[in-house]
């Protein structure tokens, strides 16, 4: 399983949700189903207000893990695992995700001394499941 490190060059939360809907943007735009798994319902709703004003003059579609039309979204946002199958699981929570459900997992971590620990413990763990790992500074977002 390839595992992307996104490194974002400032500590803001809002820096790390527009990095993920731009990244899930775009993999959807590349026929992919993505998964955004964040820490809380909160957090949830933040990225779904989000991906509806991200543009002006555009959609992006998506939708909360919970509802009965859950296998249908290309985007779906949650903060609890998901047993469906994701082509990208776009990681934003403290949790390590499951690897049985996705095809590849973008990691996004920004310079938050707690987020980027998190980000070192994801790493170990990814490598010592033989995980193809891969790093990215951002240097604008």
């Amino acid at each position: 399983m390839r595992v992307d490190f996104y490194i974002l060059p400032k500590a803001t939360t809002q820096q790390r949700q527009h990095f993920a809907c731009r990244l899930a943007e775009k993999a959807w735009q590349q026929n992919n189903r993505i998964y955004i798994q964040t820490d809380s319902s909160s957090a949830s709703q933040a990225l779904d207000h989000m991906l509806w004003t991200i543009h002006e003059d555009s959609f992006i579609p998506h939708g909360i893990h919970g509802s009965d039309t859950d296998s249908a979204q290309p985007i779906l946002i949650g903060h609890e695992p998901c047993s469906d199958n994701f082509d990208l699981l776009i990681n934003l929570s403290a949790q390590l995700p499951e690897l049985t459900h996705c095809k590849r997992i973008a990691e996004v971590i920004h310079q938050d001394e707690a987020t980027k620990q998190r980000g070192r413990e994801h790493y170990k763990t990814y490598r010592e499941q033989q995980c193809e790992l891969h790093h990215h500074e951002i240097n604008e977002t």
